[in-house]
């Protein structure tokens, strides 16, 4: 270790973004500000009946932090090392960062003459009261529990939504759901509930064209999809889903203010030209917070599209509006977040 200590100093302070979040490159430098020693990689038996051999001595094993880390790359060297190394993102806890995945494992790569992954990404902890979980302090969350009563998407989601990648946060039951009733129930599912029923109704259930693609709404897309990938692309999930869901809930006043069910008595042809514009702006609008929504919401995004008629694959270069969905037939009322009892 200390031959490739220096060099690891440079290549740290030379790639600002091989340690995210940033903060925690100064804990691996802060590390280095020391000699290091050099690493033993064996463990006698005497000791550690576990472990792997060492291939030139039966009596000793490897220490688990060497063997681990070699398991990274030589898990892809049975495939194609080509394809799959280096990785472009390196997720670890950051309580594993140092000295192991900031100091042995880059150093360990260096030496063989591998590439080094681009990023490692260094996520916090969930806690339970600003307390780390544990069996015996017995504030340990299920999250199986939380996925059979609400889903995966829903768990999913809130996870998502509340952490700030890098940090730590509390986990929240009551928070969880507000998030649950509030974002996923009634703004994101009842959109999709009164978008599929008007379209039914003043439609004959087919999504209708839109005739005007200067509306506001789409303007405020535009900018929600350039931030919202900006941030999938900066680690800041969390703010990426606070754009997306912003732009759902004006939609929901979008119809309010243009009340659909009002132009829809009308008999002037003006006005049915304004609401199916109106319904297919609103049906777009769905189609493209799905797809935008799809790496967080999977099950969710799909069944969003499924009752839009919409079976393309989800896909970053159709985020711009348009009239992919014109002619398409909706399917039948979905609820993706029916409403819970209080316990």
């Amino acid at each position: 270790l200390k031959k490739y200590q220096q060099w690891l100093i440079d290549y740290i302070n030379e790639h600002p973004n091989f340690v995210y979040p940033k903060f925690r490159t100064k804990q691996v430098l802060e590390f280095l500000k020391e000699p290091i020693n050099d690493l033993c990689i064996s463990r006698p038996k005497e000791r550690l009946s576990w472990g792997i051999e060492l291939p030139f001595d039966r009596d000793y094993v490897t220490y688990v932090w060497f063997d681990a880390l070699l398991n990274y790359i030589s898990g892809t060297l049975i495939n194609n090392r080509q394809k799959y190394w280096p990785a472009d993102l390196h997720v670890i806890g950051k309580d594993i960062l140092v000295p192991a995945h900031g100091i042995y494992w880059p150093i360990m790569l260096h030496a063989l003459g591998f590439p080094l992954p681009h990023t490692l990404l260094t996520h916090g902890w969930w806690l339970c009261s600003g307390e780390k979980m544990s069996k015996s302090l017995g504030n340990v969350v299920n999250p199986m529990d939380y996925a059979h009563e609400y889903g995966t998407d829903a768990f999913r989601y809130y996870l998502i939504r509340e952490m700030s990648v890098g940090q730590d946060c509390d986990f929240n039951h009551e928070r969880f759901v507000i998030r649950y009733t509030t974002d996923l129930g009634n703004d994101l599912g009842n959109l999709l509930s009164r978008t599929v029923n008007m379209i039914q109704r003043y439609c004959n259930g087919i999504v209708p064209a839109i005739s005007d693609m200067n509306d506001p709404l789409i303007e405020q897309w535009r900018d929600t999809k350039d931030k919202a990938l900006a941030n999938y692309s900066d680690f800041t999930f969390n703010n990426a889903l606070e754009h997306i869901f912003a732009f759902i809930s004006a939609v929901n006043k979008y119809i309010e203010q243009h009340s659909p069910w009002t132009l829809a008595k009308s008999t002037d042809l003006a006005d049915k030209s304004k609401l199916q514009t109106i319904l297919g702006i609103t049906a777009e609008s769905l189609r493209l917070s799905a797809f935008l929504l799809s790496p967080v919401l999977p099950n969710s995004s799909k069944m969003i599209l499924d009752a839009l008629g919409c079976d393309c694959v989800v896909s970053w270069d159709n985020l711009e509006f348009g009239n992919s969905l014109n002619g398409n037939s909706v399917g039948n009322n979905v609820i993706l977040f029916p409403r819970k009892e209080k316990k």
